[in-house]
């Protein structure tokens, strides 16, 4: 053999050597193998040929060639690629079951970061067509998801505690989604009504939204820690939209109004706050929530991960933003361009805390809302942390 051959045929061996070593190193360290092999065929290192005085070099060659196509193959899983059409979208731990959600929801500023998420495309990420469906009322929306109609209701959580406590449904609670603070929720009064004062709305004419819900229990619990009697109280279910004429009119003497509406009746009738709801026994109290049955959300875990994650980025950027928000309150809710900077905001709560929410159905069943204890952590979709 000649002095030239052997010094190729030596000098191929530990180029091979050098290489599988890097590239087991790289791999400990969490580089990509795809680099080490793309770089060692762009030197232009061929592979032996058939008769080439190398072949004692082929087998370990093979081997190697073996464990690099095994690493290529997965460069399109470390790119992002995949031939799953269902996918799994960026950080999900699986492949979503389910990849098209209808959400039903109210024109009220606690939806806000649900359509920060859908505008700006989180759900998408997440491999989630998600479908805004504007419904009546909460109750309906309630209705709807245990019908079918819907995946998710966005739901004051009394609507959803009934229903459970009741046998109606077995509902899971997929997401917090409001949370009251000061000036959001309260009883108001126009000047020409004869409640000034929290003592005056005993067996006062009083519009809420539905009975049994956040605004007549905050109320009564307020009213009951300043031992003010409330048997006497008359709830009249009434619209938002029609509380404002309706107490101009002295037909009522005060409602329970949230937020945008505290602000348009104080604007458009002069309306002043008497009992605000976020105070005292239920100061920062929960007040609703997304929620989906929970057989849905058992037979479709990634799904429901996803939606979770999708929800959190639109709730991150409503909390840090306000000037995110205020469009999204014009375009959705809408509230006037000149009333949104106005309007009180309470709080995006970026996960559902059981404690916060056991105090909505203790004070459901203090009022006989609902006839024994609701254990509410049972009701808890708890996020996943994806792989």
């Amino acid at each position: 053999m000649s002095d030239q051959l052997r010094r190729r045929e030596t000098g191929r061996q530990p180029i091979v050597t050098e290489q599988w070593s890097a590239l087991e190193s790289r791999r400990y360290v969490g580089e990509r193998p795809c680099e080490t092999f793309t770089s060692a065929r762009t030197r232009g290192e061929a592979m032996p040929r058939r008769g080439d005085t190398r072949s004692r070099v082929w087998i370990p060659i093979i081997s190697i060639a073996v464990a690099l196509l095994t690493a290529l193959s997965g460069c399109s899983a470390l790119n992002g690629s995949s031939n799953n059409p269902s996918g799994g979208g960026s950080g999900t731990a699986g492949p979503i079951e389910k990849p098209k959600l209808k959400v039903g929801l109210l024109p009220v500023v606690d939806v806000a970061p649900l359509y920060q998420a859908v505008e700006k495309g989180y759900f998408k990420e997440q491999g989630l067509e998600v479908e805004p469906i504007v419904l009546a009322s909460g109750p309906k929306a309630v209705e709807s998801v245990i019908s079918g109609e819907i995946d998710i209701a966005f739901t004051s959580y009394p609507g959803a505690f009934v229903a459970q406590s009741k046998g109606v449904a077995n509902l899971k609670i997929v997401a917090d989604a409001y949370a009251a603070r000061p000036g959001h929720l309260a009883l108001v009064a126009t000047p020409n009504s004869t409640i000034k004062k929290p003592e005056d709305v005993a067996k006062k004419k009083i519009a809420v939204t539905s009975k049994g819900s956040i605004s007549d229990l905050g109320v009564m619990s307020v009213l009951s820690a300043q031992n003010i009697a409330v048997d006497g109280i008359q709830w009249i279910p009434m619209t938002f939209p029609d509380m404002g004429p309706a107490m101009k009119a002295g037909n009522i003497d005060g409602a329970v109004v949230a937020e945008p509406w505290m602000t348009r009746t104080a604007k458009e009738y002069g309306a002043m706050s008497i009992v605000d709801v976020s105070s005292g026994p239920t100061a920062d109290i929960s007040m609703s929530g997304w929620a989906a049955l929970d057989k849905l959300t058992s037979a479709n875990p990634n799904t429901f991960a996803a939606f979770q994650r999708g929800l959190a980025k639109g709730v991150s950027d409503v909390k840090r933003d306000r000037t995110v928000l205020e469009p999204i309150l014009i375009t959705h809710v809408k509230i006037d361009q000149a009333t949104a900077p106005l309007v009180t905001i309470a709080d995006y709560p970026e996960r559902a805390d059981a404690i916060r929410l056991q105090r909505v159905a203790d004070l459901m069943l203090e009022f006989k809302v609902i006839g024994e204890r609701l254990d509410v952590s049972k009701m808890l979709l708890e996020p996943t942390t994806a792989n």
